[in-house]
């Protein structure tokens, strides 16, 4: 059995939102652990008066309210504030909170655009796409255009972070931006895939012509999404709706109507953790 831990605080009826992160939390014990996932995305600005109020106000955590209070007024950097909190954090241990620790003083020297690129790269990797395409749109002001491999890849990103919001007719402009950064093909076949979700199969044709570039792309393309598709029709997801479906047909369509209400809501809840 693991170890049992007093937690820093209650539960807070309200939570506060950690911006830089991306991250809602409800108590102070959230707090500590979304510093300890995410040392590289801290920066000090992050801990705000607001922070330590909503600790003492809606976590009745006084003592560590006052301390975070103490650290901001007298301006400590960000390595300074978290080595406190997660000093009287039970659950982190010594050489946790030095590993925490080395990793920040690791990325002090990075440059602007590195933490900006790293933020972006995380929320892309958590599924929160709308954080992602934010940072990516900051770092583009922040890169000159002739740094052409640098802009491929924030392009690149940005337009991963669209499509997966299903809007794919931007992120097929951010694919051809990456594309003529580079001339990379992996740009090219994303950008090809977008087209084959937002056009018909008869303008899809019309689009490729007898460009062979296109034409080369489209037969990987095509390729992939056959076995896409095969991997989709022997995944468990689908065998469990066809069997609800095959259900339907012998008890009526009432319970099948009410299956396929409960995953359209899913996927709702889901699209909506992609957006706030």
């Amino acid at each position: 059995m693991g170890n049992v831990f007093k937690p820093l605080s209650a539960k807070a009826g309200k939570p506060f939102f950690l911006d830089r992160i991306g991250a809602q939390i409800y108590s102070a014990d959230e707090l500590v652990y979304c510093l300890t996932e995410n040392p590289e995305l801290l920066s000090a600005d992050m801990f705000s008066r607001d922070l330590a109020e909503w600790l003492e106000e809606e976590c009745n955590a006084a003592e560590l309210a006052k301390m975070l209070a103490k650290l901001i007024k007298a301006k400590a950097d960000v390595i300074k504030i978290v080595a406190a909190l997660l000093e009287v954090a039970p659950f982190v241990s010594r050489d946790e909170a030095s590993d925490i620790i080395k990793v920040m003083e690791d990325g002090e020297g990075s440059s602007e655009f590195d933490k900006r690129k790293a933020r972006g790269d995380f929320f892309l990797s958590k599924e929160r796409y709308a954080y992602a395409i934010r940072e990516y749109e900051a770092l583009l002001a922040l890169v000159p255009d002739e740094e052409s491999d640098r802009v491929a890849t924030i392009y690149h990103n940005m337009g991963v972070a669209k499509a997966r919001m299903y809007l794919f007719e931007q992120a097929a402009e951010d694919f051809l931006r990456a594309y003529d950064c580079d001339d990379d093909e992996v740009h090219y076949y994303a950008y090809m895939a977008t087209l084959r979700f937002t056009l018909t199969d008869t303008e899809y044709v019309k689009k490729i012509g007898d460009d062979a570039r296109m034409s080369n792309v489209t037969l990987k393309l095509e390729a992939d999404l056959e076995e896409a598709k095969k991997e989709f029709l022997e995944s468990s997801e689908y065998l469990d709706f066809k069997a609800k479906k095959e259900e339907s047909n012998e008890n009526g369509r009432y319970a099948f109507c009410n299956f396929l209400d409960s995953k359209i809501n899913e996927k709702k809840e889901e699209y909506n953790r992609y957006v706030y």
